[in-house]
């Protein structure tokens, strides 16, 4: 009659013999002591702990539930003896004895594991190479080739990935490759995990610091670009300022007109622009709230980047300007878009200048008559510019013609004005208002080059038209040009009075013509 211990090992429990129980413990402590310096000895000693866990299931059965002592000495000879680890020679001939004539080796329990240490996806393929001792480069050509022509191999990949378990610890490994497992093979693959993950840490801390080197080089390379684009917005901040402050503020004259100064400021030009006062001033305001916040936002964003500031109230500062300068912008667009209301509609008057019957009709441009000194003839005119001022009048110059074919043997003329306004009331009103100059004398047509408007009206694409009416066969002479319709190239569109030509008498004279 022996006594028994209920001992458990690694959450299983077991039914032991006293005896056995301290030949076990015995061996264990050896381990322990073996192993206390070396690195993953924990690792080492969980495993055996483990297998013997396993080895002791193993003896047990139906009839037979207590492991006994003749059951442990055959495991801890199946696992070998901790003393070939040492130089020094351990021994304890009562309770353990081993020589390594009479020393019992297993030959291994193989089986089928996904081996995650030389994966590629989930460690099928090095698993079953594992498991057939082959190069696991054939059965992921295998794999391969059935999945590029036999069109199953993922499926087949999946369920093998769900059905095979990986290999956790490091019995499973040992089981894996089909090696027996013992102290010293135990040993062995817990030094290889070792050392495998020293390589793989000192690879990932390579990574780690290439990474970081390659990051410190983004990193200055990044402050060079932010800290140039901070420059290139400072000096461009800097450079609409000026500009700002001599066009917009200081109000320089630099708009091309025909006037005594010769130029027109940004507020003077708009005064011709914008309907009123009050809109002027709107539009003044917006403008200035609009260019002035977008200077100091361009100014305060170079300042920023160029000097890496981060801090809150540099964020505010830019967001209230880019508030500020919408509203500007904002402001601009309602003047704007109620400027761009009187240029909707248009006003058209006509009146009939003359008719004539002649074979030829000259056109004789005259444009302002200027004073001559006792001495010399001006022959300069001084025309130039966009547009001009004399008075309380706004000059423009350019007079469109227009060609059509007469429906009898006369010439007749006609001035065609027109303007634009908001209403068509207002904008037949703006266009009885264009003052222009032609007569009709004889065979000769005289048009002046030029024509005024009062600066109430404003600038509302006044222009001037003179219609002349070609009898058939006839001609008009204009500069050294010869105009002539009804030719039979256009004889359909003449016969229906759809065919015209145009031309532009422009300020100096001469003459442009397209058919």
């Amino acid at each position: 009659m022996k006594r028994t211990v209920s001992v458990n090992i690694k959450g299983m429990n077991f039914l032991i013999e006293e005896d056995a129980y301290e030949l076990l413990q015995q061996y264990i402590d050896r381990l322990t002591h073996v192993f206390r310096n070396d690195k993953g000895s924990k690792e080492i000693i969980e495993d055996i702990e483990l297998r013997v866990a396993e080895l002791c299931l193993s003896k047990l059965n139906d009839r037979k539930q207590v492991v006994e002592i003749d059951d442990i000495r055959s495991i801890l000879n199946t696992l070998g003896d901790p003393a070939q680890f040492v130089d020094e020679e351990v021994t304890d001939s009562e309770n353990y004895s081993q020589t390594s004539t009479d020393k019992k080796q297993n030959s291994g329990e193989k089986r089928l594991f996904r081996d995650l240490d030389n994966a590629s996806i989930a460690g099928v393929c090095s698993g079953i190479a594992n498991y057939l001792n082959i190069d696991v480069v054939i059965i992921r050509a295998i794999f391969l080739v059935i999945f590029l022509f036999g069109g199953f191999g993922f499926p087949l990949y999946v369920i093998l990935w769900i059905v095979i378990p990986k290999a956790n610890t490091t019995i499973d490994k040992l089981r894996m490759r089909g090696k027996p497992i013992t102290v010293e093979s135990v040993k062995e693959e817990v030094e290889t995990a070792a050392e495998r993950l020293t390589k793989e840490s000192k690879r990932f801390a390579k990574k780690i610091r290439n990474e970081e080197n390659v990051g410190r080089r983004f990193t200055s390379l990044g402050r060079f670009i932010t800290g140039a684009v901070g420059i290139g917005l400072i000096c461009f901040g800097l450079f609409l300022l000026v500009m700002f402050l001599i066009f917009g503020i200081g109000g320089m004259e630099f708009i091309p007109v025909q006037s005594e100064t010769g130029f027109l400021s940004l507020p003077q030009f708009g005064e011709l622009v914008l309907n009123d006062t009050s809109d002027y001033n709107w539009a003044w305001w917006g403008a200035v709230i609009s260019c002035f916040t977008g200077i100091l936002f361009i100014l305060l964003l170079g300042v920023k980047l160029l000097f890496r500031i981060r801090n809150r109230w540099s964020g505010i500062s830019l967001g209230l300007l880019f508030t500020a300068g919408f509203i500007g912008i904002v402001m601009c667009i309602v003047i704007g878009a109620k400027t761009g209301r009187e240029m909707a509609i248009e006003g058209e008057i006509e009146r009939e200048v003359g008719k004539i019957a002649a074979n030829e009709l000259q056109v004789i441009a005259h444009q302002s008559s200027f004073k001559s000194s006792a001495d010399f003839k001006v022959k300069s005119d001084g025309r130039y510019g966009l547009i001009g001022l004399k008075g309380d009048n706004i000059v423009e110059s350019g007079i469109h013609l227009e060609y059509r074919l007469s429906k009898d043997s006369l010439f007749h003329v006609y001035q065609n004005l027109s303007s634009h306004s908001h209403s068509h009331k207002t904008a037949l009103d703006k266009a009885k208002n264009i003052k222009h100059s032609v007569s009709l004398d004889s065979s000769q047509l005289h048009i002046n080059t030029y024509y005024s408007y009062p600066k109430r009206d404003k600038l509302r694409d006044q222009e001037v038209y003179i219609i002349i009416e070609i009898p058939k066969g006839k001609t008009v002479e204009i500069g050294n040009q010869t105009i002539h319709l009804g030719a039979e190239d256009f004889k359909e569109d003449v016969k229906n009075d759809f065919y015209e030509e145009d031309g532009y008498l422009r300020n100096d004279g001469e003459y442009d013509h397209w058919d």
